[in-house]
Parts: structure tokens; C-alpha cells; sequence
């Protein structure tokens, strides 16, 4: 029972007035508490909810943290292996056209007068599938001839870098669809197809191609070759630039090794000679 504040007198734990005197009852209920104890205990429950929601954003925002990066880490490394196994299909058909034509393709060929005629890529597109689109190219004219308009502005995934989607990067301003890798400049040359039995340096020690990062030339031109010699980094000359710490390069025997931008340049200039002589430091 609780009691009338007033008389003292015990009044039901329900009642709103005392019976006794008449006074009306303010908190007599839930043992002298009843309104104040209503209110009290629901403000603890609101703080309680209250700090269950400041945990929950809390747990959040730290799953966030701790989950965003490592989604951006595993979609590096999955753009890493797409590149790699770019690179690698690019070998492939390299291969396969020196089992046809006993020879690589040269960097390029040229006219008589030194005009560019025809590219690598365009070499090798019936060894990696692209058997339709070859046929399609009028090799009796230039490549950047207007009856190969329709060809060369083709995009072809195999010679796309993924971490490079920017349209610049797919496109030139002529519509002309543009790749990613490169031949090493001395891997043959223009109008020169090099064996490979004249790599005495051995095939896993020659650079045969590679990705780059800036610089980009349309898959058809016959000049898209760099010189290994000339570092790692993001410049037009250079191999690499794409991804943190180095770049892909593809060696004369069909692997591909991510090599650091900080190798030695002597050993790159090394690799970049498939009948040089040098010893080829670690890379």
C-alpha cells in the first residue's frame, strides 16, 4: 500500500485521490513513484536505445573502414591479374604467329619511302580470335587508311588495360580505338621479324613487350614499341605507369613478371636486347 502525502493515511497504489482527505495524488503510484517512475524509466529506456544506435552507427562506420579498403586492395589485385593475363594472351598469339610464319611479327612494317603501313597487333589479331576482324582490314592501303576507318576504331578488350576505363584512354580524338601494351622497340624493329633462335640471351631474358601507362597509340600503328632501357614509370617513352611500385612486361619465352619501377636501369637496358651479351642482374 502506499500513503496519502498529505494525511499519511494508506491509500490504494491506484488511486488518484486520497479517500481520507481528499487530496489528489501525484506519484503515490508503483510505490511513490508511479508518474515520476513512468517518466524515469522511460528515459532510461530512450538512453539505452539511444546508445544502442550510437554503437550501431559506431559498428558501422567501422565495418566501413575496415571493409572498403580491402575491397579497393581486392580490386587492384583483380585489375592486376586481368592485366597480367592480358599480357600473357598477347604472348600467346606472338608465339603462335612464329609457328605459322617461323618468325615474330616485326614492331611495324613501312613502305619503301618509310611510310607506316601496318602494326604488330593487327599481326597477331587471327591468333588470339580476332580471325573476322583481320580479314576485314585492307592491308593494300595504310593503316589509318579511311577504308580501315571502320576496323581500327574496334575496341579490342585484349588490348585494354583495365585500370585504365577513362574514355581518353579507349579512344583518340579520331574515334580510333587505342592499346595499352607495346612492343620492346628492339624486339626485331621495323619491316625486321627476329627469330627465336637469334635470342642468345635466351628467351626468359629478353623483354619481348609490356603495359603502359600514358602515351597511348591506336592498336593499328605500326610505332607502338618503347625501348625497356628507358625505365618504369608513366611517361609516353616508357613501359609501366599503370599500376603502384612497377609495370607489367612480357619476357620472350610467354611469361609476364611484374618488375618495381626502382630495378636498375642497367639491367632493363640488359633485358631489352635479345643478343646483347650483358649479364642480367635480378629483376
Amino acid at each position: 500500500m502506499a500513503r496519502c502525502p498529505a494525511c499519511d493515511q494508506q491509500v490504494s497504489p491506484s488511486a488518484d485521490e486520497c479517500p481520507h482527505c481528499g487530496i489528489q495524488i501525484v506519484g503515490s503510484r508503483g510505490g511513490g513513484g508511479g508518474g515520476g517512475g513512468s517518466k524515469t524509466t522511460l528515459m532510461i529506456v530512450l538512453a539505452v536505445l539511444a546508445g544502442v544506435a550510437v554503437m550501431g552507427m559506431c559498428v558501422v562506420v567501422i565495418g566501413l573502414a575496415l571493409f572498403l579498403p580491402a575491397m579497393g586492395t581486392a580490386r587492384q589485385a583483380a585489375w592486376r591479374s586481368h592485366a597480367r593475363n592480358n599480357l600473357q594472351q598477347i604472348g600467346l598469339a606472338v608465339f603462335n604467329y612464329h609457328d605459322v610464319h617461323q618468325t615474330f611479327p616485326p614492331t611495324g612494317t613501312f613502305t619503301a619511302d618509310n611510310k607506316p603501313h601496318h602494326g604488330w597487333h593487327t599481326m597477331i589479331l587471327p591468333y588470339m580470335e580476332q580471325a573476322s576482324l583481320y580479314n576485314t582490314i585492307d592491308q593494300s592501303v595504310a593503316w589509318d587508311d579511311p577504308r580501315n576507318r571502320v576496323a581500327f576504331g574496334t575496341p579490342i578488350q585484349t588490348f585494354h588495360n583495365p585500370m585504365l576505363r577513362a574514355p581518353a584512354q579507349q579512344f583518340n580524338a579520331a574515334g580510333l580505338a587505342l592499346s595499352h601494351y607495346a612492343m620492346n622497340s628492339k624486339f626485331g624493329g621495323p619491316n625486321k621479324a627476329l627469330r627465336i633462335a637469334e635470342i642468345l640471351d635466351g628467351t626468359s631474358n629478353t623483354v619481348m613487350g609490356g603495359e603502359v601507362g600514358s602515351g597511348f597509340l591506336p592498336w593499328g600503328d605500326p610505332t607502338s614499341a618503347r625501348d625497356p632501357a628507358q625505365g618504369l614509370g608513366a611517361s609516353s617513352t616508357q613501359f609501366g605507369g599503370v599500376f603502384k611500385g612497377g609495370g607489367h612486361l612480357l619476357l620472350g619465352d610467354g611469361s609476364v613478371r611484374f618488375v618495381s619501377d626502382s630495378v636498375d636501369l642497367k639491367v632493363l637496358d640488359a633485358l631489352s636486347t635479345p643478343a646483347g651479351g650483358e649479364v642480367v642482374g635480378e629483376f
